[in-house]
């Protein structure tokens, strides 16, 4: 049986936004943010019946090739029904189903929406946004693990760079991705797991799937069994590009700027400029085009014209199949062709949902409640050896952000090092400066440029963490509980749930761990949690 102990919630770091709605102080007139089960409101039923019964179809004709468990087909059919809803969450369809917080994410959905169907008396089914109409290829091929060596070690697909096309349309080969010598490399890692195969089945994408159906198999083996769906936007494209051209219609520029305006009036930041985000995508043989605010409505990177709202809804429902919606539209699209009921996101995703609220108005789309996810830390028998030598406790490490050393122990870091990251500041700092500026040649440079900015502090900043994890690996074997604690609870001086995937927890300890995390989730996403993963190593038993 795993052991549950319960953190602050800030305890891995909250945004003042972030900490607001999970204290309950968040302003409705920003976000709804129920703090109690018996806060929220049914929703009115937002679709008809012909829409009802398209939404069951379509999830049960793309998820039965699977072979899905019967309760993820339950829930399907249950959506059929006048009256049935939806808790959503959602992420990107990452390698070998990481990061963590995808499937953390997940069971809180299915929770909440077990709490709520039992409050209500219908149905509410739990539902995982697949977010496979993203493109950056570079933030889902690759996941981490922790090999023997205490080390962390980079498993990455190969032939696959950064470009435009949706990852529902990129399929991964034997050849030409190497998965061959992934699995293979993975079989070494796990080799004296008993579960070691079944995870290997069950996360790494088979020859010919692309990487949202890979990750869509995955969450479907892992939590199928407690009713989750996972939806793909391919499945339901037609509702989703009519409630699209419903959106860009509704002058969505003029309505987020009232929303960001709103927040930096509270003091809060905005996570997305409206004036530079990417609001639509159009979708071609080439890939994703952003079109953003500008012109008479919405302009096309590096486009003398432009085109006013009606205009563009008007290409979208002659094209279908050929338009998505930007990060900052996305939520509203959803809200309009899913009955939702609630949104359970991370605090990224609650800073641009804060920004939506005039636009939702506007384009006559409920005002969903928004629940914080809550944020888990595992820990198994290892590090838990690792800790009693260090004298040491979870929160002490996550607390040092995996930088913990005991008294007296450490070596001084080297003075280059602090250096080297202060470098890495000035450099994004004096880049950021310039975005006003660029900004005024072409927004999209300006965006192109964050970026940038953000990627020359993470590559020195990295380089740093690496010549100091040098300097440990000298110290010898004396540092050794030191560094597997640090790795595995706080890797890359970044919390565990960020950087590994399931796959190794799974490996060690098979699946029935994840049905007794189900029950200790909190639903609303109250403390932080440390899970201590069953199961008693070769060093406890001796010591």
């Amino acid at each position: 049986m795993i052991r549950v102990e319960h953190l602050a919630a800030d305890i891995l770091g909250l945004a003042p936004l972030a900490r607001a709605a999970v204290a309950g102080q968040l302003d409705p007139e920003v976000l709804v943010a129920p703090r109690r089960i018996a806060d929220f409101e049914v929703p009115p039923d937002r679709l008809d019946a012909d829409a009802h019964a398209e939404l069951s179809e379509a999830l049960i004709r793309n998820l039965a090739p699977l072979a899905p468990h019967v309760a993820v087909l339950d829930s399907a059919r249950a959506l059929a029904q006048s009256g049935a809803c939806a808790v959503v969450t959602g992420q990107q369809p990452g390698f070998l189903a990481a990061p963590l917080y995808s499937v953390w994410k997940a069971l809180q959905a299915i929770r909440l929406a077990r709490e709520l169907s039992s409050a209500w008396g219908r149905p509410v089914v739990p539902l995982f946004w697949n977010h496979a109409d993203d493109h950056d290829v570079a933030e889902v091929h690759h996941a981490w693990v922790l090999n023997p060596h205490l080390d962390l070690q980079k498993i990455a697909l190969a032939g696959l760079a950064s470009g435009r096309q949706p990852v529902s349309r990129i399929v991964v080969d034997d050849v030409v991705n190497r998965l061959g010598p992934i699995r293979e490399a993975l079989r070494q890692l796990v080799r004296d797991e008993p579960h070691g195969e079944r995870a290997i089945e069950l996360f790494v994408p088979h020859s010919g799937e692309t990487l949202a159906r890979a990750f869509t198999r995955a969450l479907t083996g892992l939590l199928g069994p407690h009713g989750l769906v996972v939806l793909e936007p391919d499945w339901i494209r037609p509702a989703l590009s009519r409630a699209l051209a419903q959106v860009v219609a509704a002058d969505p520029a003029r309505s987020l700027a009232r929303g960001a305006g709103r927040l930096r009036e509270r003091g809060f930041d905005v996570a997305i400029d409206p004036a530079e985000a990417a609001l639509v995508f159009a979708v071609d043989a080439k890939g994703r085009r952003a079109l953003r605010s500008g012109g008479d409505g919405f302009r096309y990177d590096g486009e003398d014209g432009s085109r006013s709202g009606v205009e563009l809804a008007a290409e979208i429902v002659q094209d279908p199949a050929g338009w998505s919606p930007g990060a900052l539209l996305r939520p509203i699209v959803q809200d309009l062709c899913l009955p939702v009921a609630a949104y359970v996101g991370g605090a990224g995703e609650l800073a641009y949902h804060a920004e939506l609220g005039p636009l939702r108005d506007a384009a006559g789309a409920a005002r969903t409640p928004f629940v914080p996810r809550g944020s888990v830390t595992l820990v198994d028998g290892h590090v838990r050896f690792a800790l009693a030598r260090l004298e040491a406790s979870v929160e002490a490490i996550l607390r040092a952000r995996g930088q913990f050393a005991p008294p007296g122990s450490a070596e001084p870091e080297p003075p280059v090092l602090g250096k080297l990251r202060t470098a890495a500041q000035r450099a994004k700092s004096e880049l950021d400066g310039l975005r006003p500026e660029l900004a005024e040649l072409e927004p999209g440079l300006a965006v192109q440029l964050k970026r940038t900015a953000d990627q020359v502090q993470d590559l020195v900043s990295q380089l740093a963490d690496k010549a100091l994890r040098v300097q440990s690996n000298r110290a010898g074997k004396g540092r050794r509980h030191e560094r597997r604690a640090n790795n595995a609870l706080f890797p890359n001086q970044t919390p565990q749930e960020r950087v590994f995937g399931p796959l190794q927890f799974v490996a060690r300890h098979g699946e029935g761990w994840l049905e007794e995390l189900l029950e200790a989730v909190d639903p609303l996403g109250g403390d932080h949690l440390v899970v201590h993963l069953p199961g008693r190593t070769a060093e406890e038993e001796s010591a």
